[in-house]
Order: structure tokens, then C-alpha cells, then sequence
């Protein structure tokens, strides 16, 4: 009697977990690379709301949950002007202009770090946000950390927005790391 019960009991624990191992395969398959552009793309952790952006484009966006979020948006700029000649001789200033307008664009953030750095072999602005004071319901009360990188005259940007006190971009590499930048 003992043996038909332990078998019952195993033959349960084993479709439990087949069906767990199952789920987990479901939802890694959820989680496909969301194209930014032609070149970019990001794997976020869950499936991203997608909003369309005034200048063409879209925005990519996901919440783990009221105080976690994740961005992310690819932009052409030759509707705008710029050709990728222009990217290349504008140089630092580019990123100088870019800076100046993240305050208003952002509802009052203001800028606690800002560097030139190398990610994924491209010349990037990786930058860290205090949403302390913004007005932006979306930043507000958050921390954000990012990157911006131009490919051409496509310009890239991923973030991470944390409510956390003492959140850092580290919580955020999966998402950073996943970044596939074609070349």
C-alpha cells in the first residue's frame, strides 16, 4: 500500500514539475529581442507596451511593477535633418544639446552623471537621472539609468527606472547586456 502511495505521490511530483518546467519555457519564449531599429535590438524582461512617438518611431515600454520600469526606443533623425555626416561632425556637441534638453523633456530631472563611455563597441552617453523633483509621472520619485548611442542618424536609447533607494544600473544588466547591435 505504501509503494502505491509513494508512486502516486512521485507520478504527481513529476507532472507538477513538467508543467512548472513548461511554463518557464513559455515564458522565456515571450521574451523574443524587440527591434529598436534595423540594427538594434533588446530583449526586455517581460512583453514591452509599444508607444508611437510624435517624430516617428516608438518607444518601447515595460513596468515590473509601480516603482520598476524599463525603456527603450530607436529615433531617425533624417526626417528631422540630420544625416549621419551631421551626427559625426557634431561630435561632443551633439551630446552637449541632448543634455541640455533631458530636464525639460523629462519633467525637471536633473542629471546626477553623465560620461562618454564605449558600450557594445559604440561611443555612447551613458547617463544616471535623479527623478527627486520631476514632475514627469513616470520619473517621478525614480532613479533612471541609461544609455544613448547614435548608429548612423538612428538614435538609440535604453533606460532603466527605479523607485529603489539605492538602485544602480547593475540591476538592470540582463536587460543592458541583451542589447544586440548588428553591425
Amino acid at each position: 500500500m505504501k509503494s502505491i502511495l509513494v508512486q502516486s505521490l512521485l507520478r504527481k511530483f513529476f507532472v507538477f514539475l513538467m508543467l512548472v518546467v513548461f511554463q518557464q519555457d513559455l515564458l522565456h519564449a515571450q521574451l523574443t529581442p524587440q527591434p529598436l531599429s534595423e540594427k538594434v535590438k533588446v530583449i526586455f524582461p517581460g512583453i514591452p507596451e509599444e508607444k508611437k512617438l510624435p517624430a516617428g518611431g516608438s518607444m518601447y515600454m515595460y513596468a515590473k511593477d509601480t516603482g520598476t520600469g524599463y525603456m527603450a526606443m530607436g529615433l531617425d533623425l533624417t526626417a528631422m535633418g540630420v544625416s549621419p555626416e551631421m551626427v559625426t561632425a557634431l561630435g561632443d556637441v551633439i551630446w552637449e544639446q541632448l543634455k541640455a534638453g533631458i530636464p525639460a523633456q523629462m519633467g525637471g530631472v536633473t542629471i546626477a552623471k553623465d560620461q562618454m563611455i564605449q558600450f557594445k563597441g559604440q561611443n555612447c552617453l551613458y547617463l544616471e537621472l535623479d527623478g527627486t523633483k520631476s514632475e514627469n509621472e513616470q520619473f517621478k520619485g525614480k532613479k533612471a539609468f541609461g544609455y544613448l548611442f547614435f548608429l548612423g542618424s538612428v538614435l538609440h536609447q535604453v533606460m532603466y527606472l527605479s523607485a529603489a533607494p539605492n538602485a544602480s544600473a547593475d540591476d538592470a544588466a540582463p536587460f543592458f547586456n541583451s542589447i544586440e547591435i548588428a553591425r
